[in-house]
């Protein structure tokens, strides 16, 4: 215990200081720059749909009613408006495209995002850039997390430094959604819980349920966090009904009345928020591809190469990443987990071993646990499993320092080599990711990108089908990298328009089991080509097929 308290009071030298402030510095370096190279990808154009202020009702019908009169070639420019604000639009309209059009996201990142976007710009880089500045709320919120959790400034610091390079904080401070501001949320909220627990008093509680309530505003998965809280008082105050355990509740009470109105809007659009998220439901080959790939991705919170699969559906680990990469990654993610549990039921009190696990366990293993029952890939979905992430990087924090303070010199040589090795892979994950035009978390954005070129090299006309919300959702990501004289066409209900006999190739997006391509393929004058089948993106050459 004694040396527990050492540890405490031991303040960061000068010489950390500087590390750990330029390691920030390239972190913030790593984040506002090249913020429009990347593909800007499906999720993505969803937040700029919803800055724009049309529902995707009205896209629909604005798209397919009124250009679906006459057969004109109408210009690939003229989406820009579903992707821009629009002056006869407000706040409002971003909000009712939420309740209409994608209720299982809640509206406090989108509200934000179409103020900032009407002050620095509605283009890719503007609207990431939000994205940026919220991630630089990381280092205060980590640096509060660790003194409520170990009362240590030194941790606090060393954490600040982790954070800047991190790889995961790189790639969501760049990303047009509203996972930075959720990990945000995730750190704040437990630390105010902390240090309501230490205080006992009522603003401090008022403080945890204004952060829990927007949390919960922020990300719908707020709730698993606010139940691992709970189940962590509950343990705590063995199971006692006493003031710490009335007060989690009573704030907890106040959080979910002041969610009320949009919890309102999620029942009553339950039918759409779980029509979009059937993707989940999706199974992977076996359990142990399902684990491995939870377990290979967990590493790349530390470092990652751009090496694993962009697709939505990956059904076994092979699929996922090379077998060369994803096997040591497995092999890193199982001895660091349970290094993690070993350490820290030996070394630190019961209150913060208790409080780690359940932080990043309770959702990490409720998702993993349901799947291999139920079946479906939430558990290895990136962006679910932050709060798991987020605990995984505070407790190898927390051991490097320890060791690096406390231990043997055997122990502080080594832990100075996994310290230099974390640094140094984490400068290249970030220097790849400075370079890449892709990144395996944006979803097909590889083939999003090689198709847009495609079209562009052919200079031909793309058909803008009516069959499903995908379809539409594909050609608005590809609108932003289409040259603007390429030509649209709309297609009604599988019925083919006119094409001008000057356009060859043409190219459509269409779902294998639908009727189109069938069409198309029957045509003897046609050659049809599945080019990329998970986008369903098809190439028909005309007067070709013999």
């Amino acid at each position: 215990m004694d040396k527990l308290q050492s540890l405490t009071k031991a303040n960061p030298p000068t010489w950390l200081k500087i590390l750990v402030i330029s390691l920030i510095g390239l972190g913030i370096f790593f984040r506002f720059t090249h913020l429009g190279q990347k593909v800007y990808w499906y999720d993505e154009i969803a937040t700029s749909l919803a800055i724009s202020g049309h529902t995707l009702a009205e896209v629909k019908q604005e798209v397919f009613s009124n250009w679906g009169n006459n057969q004109d070639v109408i210009s690939a420019i003229t989406l820009d408006k579903y992707q821009h604000i629009n002056s006869d639009r407000s706040v409002v309209d971003t909000v009712r495209y939420l309740i209409t059009s994608d209720p299982q996201h809640p509206p406090l990142y989108y509200v934000m995002v179409r103020l900032w976007a009407q002050v620095f710009g509605d283009f890719p880089a503007g609207v990431r850039s939000l994205s940026a500045v919220i991630s630089l709320l990381i280092f205060p919120s980590v640096y509060w997390l660790c003194l409520e959790l170990f009362e240590s400034s030194l941790v606090g610091w060393v954490a600040m430094a982790v954070m800047g390079i991190s790889p995961l904080q790189i790639f969501f401070a760049q990303d047009a959604r509203e996972y930075g501001l959720w990990m945000v949320t995730i750190l704040v909220s437990s630390a105010a819980l902390l240090r309501a627990i230490r205080r006992e008093n009522f603003w401090s509680w008022a403080v945890y349920g204004l952060v829990l309530t927007l949390g919960l505003y922020t990300h719908l998965l707020t709730v698993m966090v606010a139940i691992a809280h709970g189940i962590y008082i509950v343990i705590t105050q063995k199971f006692r009904f006493d003031k710490t355990l009335r007060h989690y509740l009573l704030s907890s009470i106040a959080a979910c009345v002041m969610f009320l109105p949009w919890l309102i809007v999620l029942i009553t659009k339950v039918h759409t928020a779980t029509n979009l998220l059937s993707w989940i439901t999706f199974k992977t080959d076996s359990p142990f591809d399902l684990i491995g790939i939870w377990l290979s991705r967990i590493s790349r919170i530390f470092f990652d190469f751009n090496l694993a699969s962009d697709d939505a559906w990956v059904n076994n680990l092979a699929s996922e990443s090379p077998l060369i990469y994803s096997i040591p990654t497995i092999i890193f993610s199982l001895f660091l987990i349970i290094y993690i549990i070993i350490f820290l039921s030996d070394r630190r009190s019961i209150n913060t071993t208790l409080f780690i696990l359940l932080l990043g366990g309770f959702p990490g293993l409720t998702f993993l646990l349901y799947d291999l029952i139920f079946g479906g890939i939430r558990s290895i979905y990136f962006r679910y499993q932050l709060p798991l992430y987020l605990s995984i990087q505070i407790a190898v924090i927390y051991i490097l320092v320890f060791y690096l303070v406390l231990g043997k010199n055997w122990q502080k040589n080594l832990c100075q080599i996994m310290a230099v090795g974390l640094l140094i892979f984490g400068l290249v994950s970030d220097v790849r990711y400075f370079q890449a035009e892709t990144w395996w978390p944006q979803i097909g954005g590889k083939n999003l990108l090689a198709m847009s070129q495609l079209i562009n090299q052919s200079n031909s006309i793309l058909l803008v089908s009516n069959k499903n919300d995908y379809n539409l959702g594909v050609i608005l990501t590809l609108s932003h990298n289409l040259n603007p004289k390429i030509g649209l066409i709309t297609i009604q209900n599988d019925q083919l328009p006119i094409i001008p006999q000057d356009y060859n190739p043409i190219f459509f997006v269409d779902d294998l089991e639908n009727n189109l391509a069938h069409q198309l393929e029957n045509d003897k004058t046609n050659s049809l080509k599945l080019v990329y089948p998970l986008e369903g993106f098809w190439q028909l050459d005309k007067n070709q097929k013999t």
